[in-house]
């Protein structure tokens, strides 16, 4: 036969603070043992005695004391340690850092700092691809003509000359 239950398992029991094991061991022994159902009555009439005692016995706080304990609330101000523990956490350090990884990683390009790649016009390459067609004698934007033809012939007989010459990758042929 298992031992009488003590008061502090009797209130734990009353207040649910058991493990399932235990609670269903109490459970057992108080539906076999009269003497320790008796005092599981006992206690549970004294919970309730001391609950109905503290609910006629309690009191509201005087106004100006609330009052004065929420002043005190709104003018406390947090030392720099509990500022920065509250920065620390995840819901503000992890977005945080994500701003930095993503500046540091696309900030340079766009910022055009040292050691980027500098962004050039493209203004630039039209100016200078001008420059060059400009200057080669044969191009087609070339300001010097390659050689000026002088015929006697008109029109229609300089059309009828027939010029039997062939180009390949290594010149013409003939």
């Amino acid at each position: 036969m298992m031992q009488h239950l003590t008061n502090d398992q009797l209130i734990d029991y009353i207040h649910g603070a058991l493990k399932p094991a235990d609670d269903a061991t109490v459970l057992t022994h108080l539906e076999s043992c009269t003497h320790c159902s008796d005092e599981y009555a006992t206690e549970v009439r004294v919970s309730e005695i001391l609950r109905e005692h503290a609910a006629r016995e309690e009191r509201e706080m005087p106004s100006t004391i609330k009052a004065n304990v929420w002043e005190l609330i709104r003018q406390a101000q947090p030392s720099y340690g509990q500022r920065l523990r509250a920065w620390l956490r995840p819901a503000y350090l992890v977005p945080a850092a994500a701003v930095i990884a993503v500046a540091a990683y696309f900030g340079p390009t766009y910022l055009g700092h040292h050691g980027s790649p500098t962004l050039i016009d493209a203004a630039y390459y039209l100016q200078d691809h001008a420059a060059i067609n400009g200057s080669v004698p044969f191009g087609d934007r070339s300001e010097a003509a390659p050689a000026e033809f002088q015929s006697n012939l008109s029109a229609d007989q300089t059309a009828s000359i027939a010029v039997p010459v062939a180009y390949d990758a290594n010149g013409p042929q003939h």
